[in-house]
């Protein structure tokens, strides 16, 4: 599945500015020379024009006669608090609005079938961070989840849901990844399709990671509204079961302070995986690529600020 747009902002951290940067491609002429530029941060929507609580980076489908949908998704934490309650919104625009028009809102009442999961919870919430649209229209969703339970502390995991009817309701299927120590945010979201497997970025307890399983399972698993085995990389090999509390080895040496709430793409021009990441209290969201989606190699500092803001949520541009 394509999605389109810009690297953008979370507009939740500061009330001002949701500024977004482009990204081109420059090709020099009578060259094969392939760079990748990031463009200058330029005002999408200011906090009292968003019509969303932005909270994580936008899905985006094409419908039936080729216009662009974006969705948008904010787990639900406390129910009776209306300013924490769900709202899981699809909107359409051009991709330098693309939240111009509303279509519809639901809550996770009227989304969600949990199917079991998350019973006789104080707070329970779950994000659709990733979407991929599967051959016949299915759609999986790529899910982080915040839970808790009476008496115990905040767990987080990501999960996998299933849409068979455009993504208007949803079942949850299962969690597959957790980190070593599962009250830690594993972020989540960003993903690839890497030679017939959906590989997931996650923070874990020593840093970013990774964690796959066959594409063609993860689809006949969701249809059964289940979830099969996924594995984390680990030391050179897909050897650790991604529900195994054991932090799995981190793609890029980091500072300590990255997040991989954000997204993923792959660049046909440059035949590269691109991955965008946050830095919490550097206030920085920066860009990686890797050729084969295991070795990272960061580019460019897509935006960045000199009070520490955070911009987790972030929407790169792919049909380039």
């Amino acid at each position: 599945m394509k999605r389109v747009g810009i690297l953008g902002h979370d507009v939740m951290q500061y009330p001002l500015i949701a500024p977004a940067s482009a990204i081109w491609l420059v090709i020099p002429v009578h060259t094969f020379a392939v760079e990748l530029h990031v463009g200058e941060a330029r005002l999408v929507y200011t906090d009292d024009e968003i019509p969303i609580r932005y909270d994580g980076s936008l899905s985006t489908l094409r419908n039936e006669s080729g216009q662009m949908l974006f969705f948008h998704s904010f787990g639900c934490r406390i129910r009776n608090n209306e300013h924490r309650r769900s709202r899981h919104s699809w909107h359409t625009g051009p991709p330098d609005d693309p939240l111009k028009t509303h279509l519809s809102s639901r809550t996770d009442e009227d989304l969600w079938d949990y199917n079991g999961w998350y019973e006789n919870t104080e707070e329970r919430g779950i994000w659709i961070l990733g979407m991929y649209e599967a051959p016949g229209g299915d759609l999986l969703g790529i899910t982080h989840s915040e839970v808790r339970y009476p008496g115990k502390r905040q767990q987080f995991a990501l999960g996998i849901g299933y849409s068979s009817d455009r993504g208007q309701r949803w079942t949850y299927c299962g969690e597959v990844v957790v980190a070593a120590d599962p009250h830690k945010n594993v972020g989540g979201g960003a993903y690839h399709i890497i030679d017939g497997y959906m590989q997931v970025y996650y923070n874990d307890t020593e840093g970013q990671c990774l964690a796959r399983a066959k594409l063609a399972d993860v689809l006949q698993a969701a249809r059964r509204h289940g979830v099969g085995p996924w594995m984390k990389y680990h030391e050179g090999a897909w050897k650790l079961p991604a529900l195994k509390t054991t932090s799995a080895t981190p793609i890029f040496p980091g500072e300590g302070d990255e997040d991989v709430h954000s997204d993923a793409a792959f660049c046909t021009a440059l035949k590269k995986y691109l991955l965008t990441v946050q830095t919490h209290g550097r206030g920085e969201l920066l860009l990686f690529a890797s050729s084969d989606g295991v070795d990272w190699r960061r580019e460019a500092v897509v935006d960045s600020n000199d009070d520490g803001l955070m911009q987790p949520y972030s929407d790169p541009l792919l049909e380039i």
